[in-house]
Formats: C-alpha cells, structure tokens, sequence
C-alpha cells in the first residue's frame, strides 16, 4: 500500500517557497523556491539537502519578494482552492505540481 503524502495548504507552500528564498539570501521568490519547497513539504528532500543556505543572523539587505510568476500561481491557486489554508487532495496535488513544471505563463 502507498502511503498518502503528506497534507499541505497552498499557505504551507507559499510560507516554505518565502523561507527558502530567505535562507538563500535571494532577492525574489520563483517558482524554482516553490518546486523546492513541495519537495520539502512532500518530505522528498530538506532544507539542508538543499543547500545554500544563509544563517538567520546574517544581516539581508531586502526581504524576498514573489516575482510575477509566483503572484500569478499563487493567485490561481487560491481561486482554484478557496483559499489559502484548504488543505490540496492528492488529485489537486498532482495538477499543482505539473502546474509548477510547466513554462510560466
């Protein structure tokens, strides 16, 4: 038997793609964060596998922000779920995840 993945909210993801591109010092949020942070959320990688990372205690310059194509998914999505802390189905897991590998719009 497979076990089901782990449950996530759009909030969860978003959250994690925002406190990998801090932890990488990275001016923006993209959707490379966000593939990276389902992968982290989906417990198919970490933080640290990741590398990279930055300590909290060094100073940033500017806090990342979501670059347009993050802004566009995570507002589809948002419609698409009915908000941001409903938790993704399996289905709706594996669109949002092509959704991800697909070219931005």
């Amino acid at each position: 038997m497979t076990p089901e993945p782990p449950s996530i909210r759009l909030a969860d993801l978003l959250s994690t793609a925002s406190s990998l591109a801090a932890f990488r010092l990275d001016a923006a949020i993209t959707r490379q964060h966000l593939r990276d942070a389902l992968a982290v959320l989906l417990e198919e990688t970490t933080f640290e596998a990741l590398g990279g990372g930055a300590s909290p205690l060094i100073p940033r310059r500017t806090v990342p922000a979501p670059d347009a194509d993050v802004l566009a998914f995570a507002a589809r999505w948002n419609d698409r779920l009915g908000g941001p802390y409903v938790e993704v189905s399996p289905e709706l897991l594996a669109e949002l995840r092509a959704d991800l590998e697909s070219p931005p719009s």
